[in-house]
Parts: structure tokens; C-alpha cells; sequence
């Protein structure tokens, strides 16, 4: 499949995950990346609202070389955050820097505005980069996760956030949020199978837990606040962060792509084979695959 050879599988493919195939190879398309400037710091409850929108402001017009989360969570019981501030709800940044590292400090120094409860500022390489997260997220922990989009998050909904914090079902429950745009926002909706690519702000709503006997109360926080704050979403979900409970979303997922995703799936895959995803049914399966 390509362009020019299977055009239309070629599309899907773009987009659909396992729907229609697996991967047998990349080919990667590299760029020069020297080191990268990660800054991390922490704020306490006070400053979430304005930090949010500190963050939208910035993210909007920001360079390229920028790329800056945000989780909102439980303070940890650590040695840099002061005592009084522990067990509460804070906000934390993680900010990289893809150029000249100088460069990079200077707008770092500008994005709070006011002084962290803790923060940390260092070069690291792309490698370490993608695996800085491993360890907070290992095999055998139970998650579950509900995702949407907004155009602008509100202070009102951030302050729905703000109140289901102190009811989290687990320390390392959080809520992130992400800035998308640049290079990915610049491809046309209809040139892949893509979700959508025109909402900036992501938000992923994360339980994580070690005890079956804990899952209805996590997977109950989780679906209580997204549902608190699905009326100030726009329509969309970003299919890697569906949890598999999450079938009837599918074709919010994929919107106007959905009737062309499916004729792609019955050509290829009338009998819905690659099934194990959040999955595109071609009509001739609907009623027979289990």
C-alpha cells in the first residue's frame, strides 16, 4: 500500500490502527537532535486556574521547539515538597525544549510566572526522553483511562477538576493535559484516517490502581468526572487513549471518516479479522463476530 498502489488502504492505514493489518516494518525519517531541555516543576492548588490559562496563552503561539504537559494531581509525599503541601492537589509541568538550550531557559523562566513548590531544569537525549516515563507506568498495575478534546479549557472546568482531586481513588491517579498543533495539525483532516487534528487541548483522565477489589470505585471516578465535564468538550477522542469499554465511541473517534473507514474495512476485511482494537465492524460481520 502507498499513494499511487492501494491508495485507499494506504489511507486507512493512516489512522485506523490494527483495523486493517499489522506492522512487519518502519522506515524513519530522521532529524538532527543534539539534546533536548526538559524542565519539570510544581505548583500548589492556587495556581491551577491561572496557570491553565498562562498555558493556553502561551501554547498558542509558542515556536515549535516548545512542548509543554500538565498533570493535575495529589502533591507525593516527598522530601522537596513542603510537609503542609503533601496529600494536596497541585499542578505539575513538564516542559521540552528542541533547539539551542539557552534559548530554551529563557522561555521557561517565563511560563509560571511565579516561583514552583519544587522544580528541576537539565539536558537529556532524545533516547532518554522516551523512556522517562517507564517506570511510573509498569506492566502489571491496573489503569483505566477516559480522553476527550476541548477548543479552550474554561476555568469553570478546570475547577471541576479541581474538586475531584481530593477524591482520587489512588495517589498516582492524575488528570493530564496536553497542547497538540504544529507539524501534526498542518496535514488536512481528509488526507489521512486520523482523528481529529483541529482541537488543541487533550485531556486524559487516569486511574492507576494495584487491587482488583479497587476497580469499581477507580473506573467510577474516572467516568464521574469526565461526565462532569463532557459538556465543555468538543466532539472527538484520541483512540489511543480509549479504554476497551469504549466501543459505542468509535465513530467518535474517526467523525466523517467513519463511512469511508468502513467501506476500506468490508473490502479488505469483510470478515473482521483484526479485531482486537477499537474496531470498525464491516456490516458483513456486525452480527457474527464475537
Amino acid at each position: 500500500a502507498s499513494a499511487s498502489e492501494n491508495a485507499e488502504l494506504f489511507w486507512a492505514l493512516r489512522g485506523g490502527g490494527g483495523n486493517f493489518g499489522v506492522v512487519t516494518e518502519f522506515e524513519v525519517r530522521l532529524h538532527p537532535v543534539k539534546s533536548i531541555l526538559l524542565a519539570e516543576a510544581m505548583w500548589g492548588e492556587e495556581q491551577i486556574v491561572p496557570l491553565i490559562q498562562r498555558w493556553q496563552q502561551f501554547m498558542a503561539s509558542a515556536p515549535e521547539e516548545a512542548k509543554w504537559n500538565l498533570s493535575l494531581k495529589l502533591a507525593p509525599d516527598s522530601a522537596e515538597i513542603p510537609h503542609g503541601m503533601r496529600g494536596r492537589p497541585v499542578i505539575s509541568a513538564a516542559m521540552i525544549w528542541v533547539g539551542d538550550p539557552a534559548l530554551g531557559s529563557q522561555y521557561v523562566s517565563q511560563l509560571a510566572g511565579v516561583p514552583p513548590l519544587a522544580s528541576t531544569t537539565r539536558e537529556i537525549s532524545f533516547l532518554q526522553l522516551q523512556t522517562i516515563a517507564d517506570h511510573e507506568f509498569p506492566h502489571g498495575r491496573r489503569y483505566y483511562t477516559k480522553s476527550g478534546y476541548f477548543h479552550q479549557l474554561s476555568p469553570e472546568a478546570v475547577e471541576i477538576m479541581i474538586e475531584a482531586l481530593p477524591h482520587v481513588p489512588s495517589a498516582r491517579t492524575q488528570i493530564e493535559l496536553a497542547y497538540l498543533g504544529g507539524a501534526a495539525a498542518r496535514v488536512g483532516a481528509a488526507e489521512t484516517a486520523f482523528g481529529d487534528r483541529s482541537a488543541p487541548v487533550i485531556i486524559n483522565i487516569l486511574a492507576d490502581w494495584d487491587h482488583p477489589e479497587d476497580d469499581a470505585r477507580s473506573k467510577a471516578w474516572v467516568r464521574g468526572l469526565f461526565d462532569a465535564l463532557r459538556p465543555s468538550m468538543k466532539p472527538g477522542v484520541y483512540v489511543n487513549f480509549m479504554s476497551g469499554d469504549e466501543e459505542d465511541r468509535t465513530t467518535e473517534v474517526y467523525q466523517e471518516r467513519w463511512s469511508r473507514l468502513a467501506a476500506v474495512k468490508a473490502h479488505y476485511d469483510p470478515a473482521n479479522f483484526f479485531r482486537l482494537n477499537q474496531n470498525i465492524r464491516p456490516p458483513s460481520a456486525a452480527s457474527t463476530v464475537t
